[in-house]
């Protein structure tokens, strides 16, 4: 039996353990708030921060007003976002997808063509045009997986092929005259003012930051992105993340041609090209935000941080429609040249700690046989 010193010993022992545990908890909880506010993991919200304030104090008039913001989410922001959401995924499989803008361009044309010209159903007309992005996307999996062309080159190649057959379908000319049920598909008001096709953004996006971060697959598709041998060779059907990720980003490219068809309420062979640059500028930029690779939520908040920029621009300085190309090129330049040096400097930093680690192990055997003899 314990005496009542010893007890009041163990009790002490054990509150001050759970004090030092929860003055590292602390700590570590510190640690990680300083390392995502930094700039360099979240520096799209500083930019934004400070477009807000110079804008702010430019054009108040225009800059604070609903309205502003309202345009860029409803007119601008869904249709471009569902495109770059669309890359996250084969980027993050180490694949590229150039076609999406082919998709997009195809199944606007689908739909729209057996809606107004063959008197479809809106739903049947929608089913078909999906089932044209499903077929681009096994096509791209059999020429990148299958027969081993670079994702680059068959993408750029498959979209080339998808924009003809819209070309051909439309006859090169706008398929107007769409039902008002079909462009209630995207503009139907739901809060604010706020429209129909935001929510899908967000729906989706949702669904692929539970994957991508929560689920075996995910970090299976990571890893195949990251070294595709080394995940091969750990039993990882590299393979077939790959043909997912072509899948799924044909499947929500097609999705926003359909929805961008009803938002303009017609049907326009064209209408997927203005996003190609603008999806890959974002979901670069992204990669560089919150978690130092490809991310959902990277990438929304590049595109909305990119387009307010254009936006503001453009209401100070009354239009330039050259801008919107001007200010993603620039934001694509910026974002890959910022990824590669991010890079670097990991790399760079992983080997400092290696080569301190191993000097530390050194220096401490060399103390311990000093110390023996």
């Amino acid at each position: 039996m314990s005496s009542p010193s010893e007890a009041t010993e163990a009790t002490e022992a054990t509150e001050a353990t759970e004090a030092g545990d929860a003055v590292e908890q602390h700590e570590n909880r510190s640690a990680d708030l300083k390392r995502f506010i930094a700039p360099g993991n979240i520096s799209i919200v500083y930019l934004y921060a400070f477009g807000f304030i110079l804008f702010t104090l430019w054009i108040p008039d225009l800059w604070l007003n609903w309205t502003t913001h309202k345009s860029v989410l409803n007119i601008q922001f869904a249709g471009q976002a569902l495109v770059a959401v669309a890359l996250v995924l084969p980027l993050l499989a180490g694949a590229f997808d150039l076609s999406i803008a082919g998709t997009m361009n195809a199944t606007a044309i689908t739909s729209s063509w057996l809606v107004v010209n063959q008197e479809w159903s809106v739903g049947a007309a929608i089913a078909a045009a999906m089932v044209v992005a499903v077929i681009a996307g096994g096509f791209n999996a059999l020429l990148v997986v299958g027969v081993r062309i670079n994702s680059f080159i068959a993408t750029l190649a498959s979209g080339a092929i998808l924009t003809a057959y819209a070309e051909w379908r439309s006859g090169g000319i706008l398929i107007t005259g769409l039902p008002d049920s079909f462009k209630n598909l995207a503009r139907q008001q739901l809060f604010w003012g706020i429209q129909l096709k935001v929510l899908y953004v967000f729906v989706i996006a949702a669904i692929i930051w539970y994957v991508v971060e929560h689920t075996p697959s995910g970090r299976y598709l990571q890893a195949t992105g990251d070294n595709e041998p080394a995940a091969r060779l750990a039993g990882v059907r590299t393979n077939r993340y790959v043909i997912l990720s072509l899948m799924t980003s044909a499947v929500i490219a097609g999705f926003a041609g359909i929805v961008q068809t009803a938002s303009i309420n017609s049907g326009n062979a064209g209408v997927g090209n203005p996003f190609l640059l603008a999806a890959f500028a974002a979901a670069f930029l992204g990669s560089t935000q919150f978690k130092g690779r490809f991310n959902v939520w990277g990438t929304l908040a590049a595109v909305w941080v990119l387009l307010s920029g254009v936006k503001g621009i453009e209401l100070a300085v009354r239009s330039f429609r050259w801008l919107n190309s001007l200010f993603f090129g620039v934001a694509l330049i910026v974002a890959v040249g910022f990824a590669s040096l991010l890079q670097r400097y990991r790399e760079h930093r992983a080997a400092s700690q290696r080569t301190a680690e191993a000097h530390r192990v050194a220096t401490a055997k060399s103390s311990a046989t000093e110390g023996s003899s």
